[in-house]
């Protein structure tokens, strides 16, 4: 918690310290509104089972009287009700990675995120469990591309134009792979625009382009929060349902 936050919590406090009507504040008794808000919702926070927010609450709450024994007292109790069910969560995605069911280790890895937002095994394992997502839809993607070519070929050697169109689609889409392969993010994004300026409604030039902001997005994170935030929104904007950028969206826009 910052400083400034902290003295204006403390200073709170004091204030907080006598009633307006008897001089004297009875112990458990909440001294103003700001304090009974609080306390109204670090318990429902608790009680909904969102521990992270509980926690917040009863961290302002041990600040505003940090002689009440109820406030420290609570948010003892969450904070180790967090780290029980955090390293739970965590137990039970490396098990799941290790079974190789990495969808069910993503919603452990996830739950960590929702108790402790900071943790960063879970973020690190979500992220690796991501680029070796893109890696295998890229591969795949362009095996169905080469396998669709070849199963062709023989009605296509008597339509040139045709021929000639699909082979341009799969340079383009190779093309855009192999750039975002090795970092060059912008060019594959620019490459791929254009091929959607000239065929709007062309839906793997779409998805492949969702795929490469995300992945954008993942390079950029740790030096650029602002720049992997525009690519998250860039990629949704294509691909609404891409449920891991959503969840990376969440993550970098969530308040500290």
């Amino acid at each position: 918690m910052a400083w400034s936050l902290v003295a204006s919590l403390l200073l709170l406090s004091a204030c907080a310290s006598v009633s307006p009507s008897s001089g004297t504040l009875t112990a458990g008794q909440p001294a103003t509104p700001f304090e009974q808000q609080q306390l109204v919702q670090a318990r429902a926070q608790a009680a909904q089972g969102h521990l992270a927010e509980a926690a917040t609450h009863w961290e302002v709450l041990s600040v505003l009287r940090p002689n009440e024994p109820s406030y420290a007292r609570q948010l003892a109790q969450v904070r180790a009700q967090i780290e029980r069910e955090a390293s739970t969560e965590l137990a039970a995605a490396r098990a799941a990675r290790q079974r190789g069911a990495i969808d069910e280790a993503s919603q452990h890895d996830l739950a960590v995120l929702a108790l402790q937002p900071d943790n960063e095994a879970a973020a690190d394992a979500l992220r690796a469990i991501e680029r070796e997502h893109n890696k295998r839809e890229h591969l795949g993607r362009y095996a169905r591309v080469t396998l669709g070519s070849r199963s062709n070929k023989d009605s296509l050697q008597t339509g040139g134009q045709a021929a000639t169109a699909l082979s341009a689609q799969r340079n383009d889409l190779e093309h855009a792979a192999l750039l975002a392969g090795q970092g060059e993010f912008d060019d594959a994004i620019s490459l791929l625009n254009q091929r959607l300026k000239a065929r709007p409604q062309d839906a793997a030039a779409k998805e492949q382009l969702a795929d490469i902001y995300f992945a954008q997005a993942e390079a950029l994170a740790p030096r650029d929060k602002e720049g992997a935030i525009a690519a998250l929104r860039k990629c949704l904007q294509l691909q609404p349902r891409y449920a891991a950028a959503r969840s990376r969206l969440a993550q970098l826009t969530a308040k500290p």
